[in-house]
């Protein structure tokens, strides 16, 4: 860790986070909308299904929310990528919703060094422990949710599948290939269409726009997946319709009386860990292995801010020097009257004055521990 004594890069790394399992679907979207809003000299903000986490560097203190700074930040960048902190560790969907939040950002010029290395290594980390994962075990989040409707409808059901983003998509692909009937609603006629193509079977349907009471009442259960700031589905388009409901979406695709009048016929995206766990992604031993290299990795790269730090700091040294010297050369050449070979003589002698003097400062400067504005602070270079 740096001295605490000056403003580092790594006292710069901050992340401000919620998920599932400290604050509700409702709660993290109202956070995403502040936090898309903080102001910082670099920006990653994460909001995905299950957690909203903005990622930033910045250059002065901060007065906002909680949150983690420092190596506990990088810490948790690598923890949240490798999937150590999700429903289903190590999950499949969130190394893709990481990457997706990363290139956006660097689309749009909001990260810079600092994050863009963070995040190199950070989805290098994450393909790597996703690796080691069991071959047949729940490696999304739509597994549990799926083995719970599974266990409840019977064979050739009816089901409403709403949305077609990856998680619609993958629900409806499985329960297609299990037998089941799917009604797919989609805003797009254009992705609905293409998702009906790609169903196993037949008797699969396509309805653009919203839900019909018609098509609810019929239906042995309802898939939603959708990204609505609004509920779209309440009491009033549900009727006395009682079927099984996975709400998979955040915030909550269905207003809180629904809920209530659905009791255990639902099962919410925040509830899915309350469910009896299958067979791990990882290997105990394997997990074990990993998270210790999950150590290792935010050391090295608290070094590598470390020693980034001393080589700006170098080169802002060297540079003034050569600034002095060159500054001091050509002031001589205006007053003396030296020719050719004596001014080459005494711009070697000074160059080689310059690389003596700062050779042992320069060492301690490869070593870290000293940032360009200390460097700028001891010798004025400011002033």
């Amino acid at each position: 860790m740096a001295l605490s004594v000056q403003h580092t890069d790594l006292d710069q790394l901050r992340v401000r986070y919620a998920t599932f399992r400290e604050r509700s679907s409702d709660d993290r979207a109202k956070l995403a909308a502040r936090l898309r809003d903080l102001p910082a000299d670099e920006r990653v903000l994460i909001d995905t299904c299950h957690r909203v986490e903005l990622v930033s560097v910045e250059s002065g203190s901060s007065a906002t929310a909680a949150h983690l700074a420092g190596r506990d930040a990088v810490h948790r960048v690598f923890q949240v990528v490798a999937g150590f902190d999700s429903a289903v560790v190590a999950e499949e969907q969130l190394l893709g919703q990481v990457r997706g939040a990363y290139e956006a950002a660097l689309a749009a010029g909001s990260t810079g060094p600092i994050l863009n290395e963070l995040f190199r290594r950070a989805l290098r980390f994450g393909r790597r422990v996703r690796t080691h994962a069991r071959p047949g075990t729940d490696r999304s989040l739509a597994d549990p949710g799926l083995a719970w409707l599974r266990e409840r409808l019977g064979r050739g059901s009816e089901v409403v599948v709403a949305g077609t983003g990856e998680m619609g998509r993958l629900l409806a692909t499985r329960l297609a290939q299990d037998g089941h009937r799917v009604t797919v609603v989609s805003s797009s006629a254009d992705r609905g269409g293409r998702l009906l193509e790609q169903l196993d079977g037949e008797e699969h349907h396509l309805v653009v726009g919203p839900m019909p009471s018609a098509l609810l009442a019929r239906a042995d259960a309802i898939v939603l997946a959708v990204r609505s700031r609004t509920p779209v589905l309440d009491r009033a388009r549900l009727g006395d319709a009682r079927p099984w409901v996975l709400d998979m979406s955040s915030p909550p695709a269905l207003g809180a009386e629904t809920a209530h009048d659905l009791g255990d016929r639902l099962m919410t995206l925040d509830h899915l860990d309350d469910l009896a766990g299958s067979t791990p992604v990882l290997a105990p031993a394997t997990e074990r292995k990993l998270r210790d290299e999950l150590e290792r990795e935010t050391d090295a790269f608290a070094t590598w801010l470390d020693v980034r730090r001393g080589a700006d700091a170098l080169a802002i040294l060297h540079g003034e020097a050569d600034e002095v010297r060159r500054r001091h050369l050509d002031r001589l050449r205006r007053r003396s009257t030296l020719d050719t070979e004596q001014l080459a003589a005494v711009e070697a002698a000074s160059a080689a004055m310059i690389s003596e003097l700062l050779h042992g400062p320069s060492l301690e400067l490869r070593r870290g521990g000293v940032d360009s504005e200390t460097v700028r602070r001891l010798f004025r270079l400011d002033a």
